[in-house]
C-alpha cells in the first residue's frame, strides 16, 4: 500500500492470516511475476503483464527465474529436426 507521501508500507495482515507476515506491494508484484514464470507464461507476455517499458527490463529483473538454458535449446532444435513427432504443421500463406 501507499501512504500520502507515495512511500511504501505493508499491507495490513488478511483475516486470519494475522500469524503470517504481511508483504509489500513490491514482494506481492514480485510474487505474481515469478508465479507466472514457474506456470510457463513466454517472456513477452510477462512484460505486457508487468507494464515493462521493454522486454531487456522484464529479463533483467526476471531472467534468472526464466528456464531454457543452451542445453534445453540446442535439445529442442535437434528434436525438431529429427521429426519426434512434435513438429507444427507447415502451411502455405498468401
Amino acid at each position: 500500500m501507499l501512504d500520502a507521501e507515495g512511500e511504501g508500507r505493508r499491507a495490513p495482515p488478511l483475516g486470519d492470516r494475522d500469524a503470517q507476515q504481511p508483504i509489500t506491494l513490491h514482494e506481492a508484484r514480485h510474487t505474481c511475476a515469478s508465479l507466472l514464470i514457474a506456470a510457463g507464461v513466454n517472456a513477452k507476455a510477462l512484460s505486457v503483464i508487468m507494464g515493462h517499458a521493454t522486454i531487456a527490463m522484464t529479463f533483467d529483473v526476471y531472467g534468472k527465474l526464466m528456464s531454457g538454458g543452451l542445453d534445453e535449446a540446442a535439445a529442442a532444435a535437434n528434436a525438431y529436426l529429427a521429426g519426434d513427432g512434435k513438429r507444427p504443421a507447415l502451411r502455405l500463406v498468401g
